[in-house]
């Protein structure tokens, strides 16, 4: 629903937050807008990049032929295995995929920012030869937010794999190859938030989808401030299914994107669902506000570091259904060191606000994580890791941490 702020929702098994003066509504400009589709699917998800292909070409309306760029790299099984470029084209009578192939790569590392850089590159190519513009971009695979590649997490063995959520298992920073380069060696490789940054880096684009689980942190969107405009991800899992592409691939190729209507889309396809499948925490990020939210935090990690053999991690409430310690809620850390040290921090609490103009979630997520309570966006807090000094060094060298000055807190 395209609208302006506040919103009033009818009360279902969701929470909305944070009404602002206007909805986020991107301008006209010309020439057409082009967007591209990244799907690393070399992995286990690849079964479902396929039928997300098949919902978008499904899905699109008026003419045969779109600005949609869908790169896809399938697994080992997959016809053809190496890594294409689509031109989406609507098609609603084949069962099958039916939109032409521009390239086929050479195998190769598609978790290398290297090759998403040349990737971008191509599309932007023939994006020109169409009197277009490349100005979304949907990242599609696993994800682990922030963590860097590697990281050891609980994985959780569902009894059912068609819902399995897009971080579980196996869990990653972002994006997932299984095979291997042109010299034929085999690996497993992920692509860190950093390099995905950097991949980034030069690019602007008015929206950015990370349809790929726990990308709703506060350490990932802060990398990606100077990519996009706006960022829809969620905090938490998301299902291998993937976002409703039948229902959103219209509003990605539209001359004027109103993201609250996609995150609307997606958030509305999950919650229709029954049982374990209704399950979502989707939420719209505004990234000037960013920078100002950065600032925001140096005194409250400095407050934190004074008193937090008092605040214990257990009480904070988290986005992982396993437990693990690695994505908090960002407002709720707010509100419990708040209740500590009895201060005032309606600053970055107004701030937040602007950083997330929307937020809303099912009841559970899996039947398993009760997400009464969270507020939209995950933050890393270390406490008394002993065992994670590795990662802590890691996380000392990520864009927020510095910005932060969150360091003080591993020193």
């Amino acid at each position: 629903m395209a609208g302006c702020f506040p919103f009033i929702f009818p009360v279902l098994c969701c929470i909305v937050l944070f009404p602002a003066c206007e909805s986020p509504v991107i301008s006209n400009t010309t020439p057409a807008p082009a967007v591209l589709i990244y799907m690393a699917a070399d992995n286990n998800l690849d079964y479902y990049a396929i039928a997300n292909i098949r919902q978008m070409e499904q899905g699109l309306s008026g003419c045969s032929e779109s600005n949609i760029f869908v790169f896809i790299d399938r697994n080992s099984g997959g016809s053809p295995s190496h890594p294409y470029l689509l031109r989406l084209n609507k098609n609603t009578e084949s069962s099958g995929i039916t939109s032409p192939i521009l390239r086929v790569y050479p195998e190769q590392n598609t978790c290398n920012p290297d090759f998403l850089r040349k990737v971008i590159a191509d599309v932007k190519d023939y994006s020109r030869q169409r009197n277009a513009e490349l100005r979304r971009l949907v990242l599609w695979s696993h994800g682990t937010g922030w963590l860097p590649e590697g990281t050891p997490f609980n994985e959780i063995d569902d009894e059912n794999e068609d819902i399995n959520s897009k971080g579980q298992p196996p869990l990653f920073s972002f994006g997932l190859d299984n095979n291997g380069g042109i010299d034929g060696t085999s690996y497993q490789k992920e692509m860190e938030i950093t390099d995905l940054a950097s991949a980034l880096d030069g690019e602007h684009f008015d929206l950015l989808l990370l349809d790929a689980c726990f990308m709703g942190t506060i350490e990932a969107a802060y990398e990606f401030r100077q990519a996009c405009d706006y960022l829809i991800a969620s905090p938490s899992e998301i299902l291998s299914s993937g976002f409703p592409y039948i229902d959103i691939i219209n509003n990605l190729v539209c001359d004027i994107v109103d993201p609250l209507e996609v995150a609307e889309k997606i958030f509305n396809y999950y919650n229709n669902q029954k049982g374990i499948m209704q399950s979502a925490a989707i939420s719209i990020i505004d990234t000037r506000y960013l920078t100002k939210l950065a600032l925001e935090m140096e005194l409250v990690y400095m407050d934190y570091l004074s008193c937090r053999d008092s605040l214990p991690i257990s009480s904070f409430l988290q986005y992982d259904r396993t437990g693990s310690n690695y994505f908090f809620d960002f407002k709720n850390f707010i509100f419990s060191l708040s209740e500590q040290t009895k201060k005032d921090y309606s600053g970055i609490l107004n701030c937040y606000q602007d950083t997330l103009p929307y937020y809303m979630h099912t009841v559970k997520m899996f039947n398993t994580l009760d997400l009464t309570g969270t507020e939209g966006l995950s933050i890393y807090i270390p406490n008394t890791f002993l065992t994670r000094s590795e990662l802590h060094a890691y996380y000392k060298s990520l864009s927020w941490a510095q910005d932060s000055h969150a360091g003080i807190l591993f020193d």
